[in-house]
């Protein structure tokens, strides 16, 4: 017996003598809930982590640029907002909002158009997106800056019109003064963050290459801005198809480049 004391109070000497970070630890009952704690952050982070990539935002890069996100799945920080401008009329304001260079490109357009046709009417802005982007009613993109609906113009302003979008036909449309405001927005694909596809009506596209046609510019320039005629799901021309764009024209502008989030 007294060498097992001996024993133990020999061991409790060296123990004691030993650095503090050396020394054998207990595990106390504290310590094994912040273990626990420790494992469900972990899982908590993963699981975020997975969303993320699902949702292919990359939020450590939010800081940089404007546009994040997809079109359709997205948001907007930082926002530009189009200005009320004399040859323009923005239907609701509050869903004007936009990275620098698509409001930037909206600008120069309608400027270009109308200094081309300076007795042109007022034209009408449908949405871009609201001020944080994110889904809005009556779209499913328009969540990210990128997008922007633009009215046509009419030979005459009609009745409703730039309050409401009204429909194009061979009766009513201005095709050379729409013509140019496409080829306007064309000028911008070859900029950072410009123009990248146009959405418009398959019969409105017709309209316009059959006067533009009529009025000299060549086959092989018109691939180049409309799908019309080789087809609906032709892979030809910055303007495409998409149904109930027929009264106006859905212009969908590039990533900026230092827009690292955007998609």
């Amino acid at each position: 017996m007294r060498v097992l004391v001996g024993l133990g109070v020999a061991t409790a000497v060296l123990i004691a003598s030993l650095p503090a970070d050396a020394r054998p630890q207990r595990r106390t009952a504290k310590q094994h809930g912040h273990k626990a704690t420790h494992k469900a952050t972990k899982k908590r982070a993963a699981r975020i982590s997975t969303i993320r990539e699902r949702d292919h935002v990359e939020t450590r890069e939010l800081a940089r640029g404007q546009s994040i996100g997809a079109p359709w799945e997205g948001r907007l920080q930082h926002a530009a907002q189009l200005p009320p401008g004399d040859g323009y009329h923005i239907r609701r304001p509050a869903r004007s909002f936009g990275t620098e260079t698509t409001v930037e490109f909206i600008e120069r357009a309608i400027d270009a158009t109308l200094e081309a046709y300076p007795d042109q009417h007022v034209l009408a802005i449908g949405d871009i997106s609201a001020e944080t982007g994110g889904p809005i009613t009556e779209h499913h993109s328009h969540q990210s800056g990128r997008d922007a609906d633009i009215g046509l113009f009419y030979k005459e302003q009609p009745a409703g019109y730039p309050a409401s979008f009204i429909h194009a036909d061979e009766e009513n449309l201005d095709c050379a003064a729409t013509f140019k405001l496409i080829e306007s927005f064309l000028a911008t694909t070859s900029e950072d963050g410009g123009a990248q596809v146009i959405f418009l009506d398959f019969d409105v596209q017709g309209i316009l290459y059959d006067w533009a046609r009529d009025h000299g510019i060549s086959e092989r320039r018109l691939e180049r801005i409309l799908q019309y005629p080789h087809g609906r799901g032709a892979p030809e021309g910055l303007v495409r198809h998409e149904p109930n764009h027929d009264n106006h024209m859905h212009v969908r502008f590039r990533c900026p480049s230092d827009d690292t989030a955007c998609r």
